[in-house]
Protein backbone atom coordinates (compact mmCIF):
# COMPACT_ATOMS: atom_id res chain seq x y z
CA UNK A 1 0.00 0.00 0.00
CA UNK A 2 1.26 3.25 -0.55
CA UNK A 3 0.72 5.96 1.76
CA UNK A 4 -0.17 9.35 0.46
CA UNK A 5 -1.64 11.62 3.24
CA UNK A 6 0.03 15.10 3.28
CA UNK A 7 2.49 14.42 0.47
CA UNK A 8 3.40 17.17 -2.88
CA UNK A 9 1.55 16.19 -5.67
CA UNK A 10 4.80 15.67 -7.61
CA UNK A 11 5.84 13.31 -4.62
CA UNK A 12 2.73 10.84 -4.65
CA UNK A 13 2.61 10.33 -8.18
CA UNK A 14 6.08 9.97 -8.68
CA UNK A 15 6.27 7.07 -5.67
CA UNK A 16 3.24 5.68 -7.60
CA UNK A 17 5.02 5.44 -11.02
CA UNK A 18 8.07 4.07 -8.95
CA UNK A 19 6.22 2.03 -6.59
CA UNK A 20 4.97 0.14 -9.93
CA UNK A 21 7.76 -0.51 -11.77
CA UNK A 22 6.66 2.13 -14.45
CA UNK A 23 8.74 5.14 -16.24
CA UNK A 24 7.62 8.39 -17.75
CA UNK A 25 8.40 6.99 -21.33
CA UNK A 26 5.36 4.17 -20.75
CA UNK A 27 3.30 5.98 -18.57
CA UNK A 28 3.18 8.79 -21.51
CA UNK A 29 2.51 5.81 -24.50
CA UNK A 30 0.18 4.50 -22.11
CA UNK A 31 -2.00 8.23 -21.63
CA UNK A 32 -1.66 8.98 -25.29
CA UNK A 33 -3.86 6.01 -25.81
CA UNK A 34 -6.94 7.00 -23.15
CA UNK A 35 -6.54 10.87 -23.99
CA UNK A 36 -6.65 13.00 -27.41
CA UNK A 37 -3.51 14.92 -26.11
CA UNK A 38 0.02 14.38 -27.06
CA UNK A 39 2.17 13.54 -24.28
CA UNK A 40 5.95 12.74 -24.34
CA UNK A 41 7.83 11.33 -21.25
CA UNK A 42 9.47 15.15 -20.72
CA UNK A 43 6.27 17.32 -20.88
CA UNK A 44 4.63 14.47 -18.24
CA UNK A 45 7.98 14.93 -16.62
CA UNK A 46 7.73 18.72 -16.26
CA UNK A 47 4.29 18.82 -15.38
CA UNK A 48 4.53 16.62 -12.22
CA UNK A 49 8.04 18.39 -11.45
CA UNK A 50 6.08 22.07 -11.98
CA UNK A 51 3.01 20.55 -10.31
CA UNK A 52 1.53 21.86 -12.97
CA UNK A 53 -0.46 18.64 -13.98
CA UNK A 54 -4.27 18.72 -13.91
CA UNK A 55 -6.89 17.13 -12.07
CA UNK A 56 -8.05 15.40 -15.32
CA UNK A 57 -4.30 13.93 -16.11
CA UNK A 58 -3.53 12.95 -12.61
CA UNK A 59 -6.87 10.77 -12.30
CA UNK A 60 -5.73 9.44 -15.61
CA UNK A 61 -2.63 8.36 -14.52
CA UNK A 62 -4.34 6.70 -11.03
CA UNK A 63 -6.30 4.98 -13.37
CA UNK A 64 -3.79 3.87 -15.64
CA UNK A 65 -1.48 2.74 -12.64
CA UNK A 66 -4.21 0.74 -11.43
CA UNK A 67 -5.50 2.83 -8.29
CA UNK A 68 -8.97 4.96 -7.66
CA UNK A 69 -9.11 8.19 -6.41
CA UNK A 70 -11.75 8.16 -3.09
CA UNK A 71 -12.24 11.70 -0.84
CA UNK A 72 -13.46 10.45 2.37
CA UNK A 73 -15.27 13.03 5.18
CA UNK A 74 -13.19 12.45 8.38
CA UNK A 75 -15.43 11.58 11.32
CA UNK A 76 -15.60 14.19 13.88
CA UNK A 77 -16.41 13.41 17.05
Amino acid sequence: MFIMEFMETKDTIKGLIQSNGWNYVRLAEEMNKFSNKKYTNKKLSQKILNETIQYNEMLLIYKILGYTFKIEKEDSE
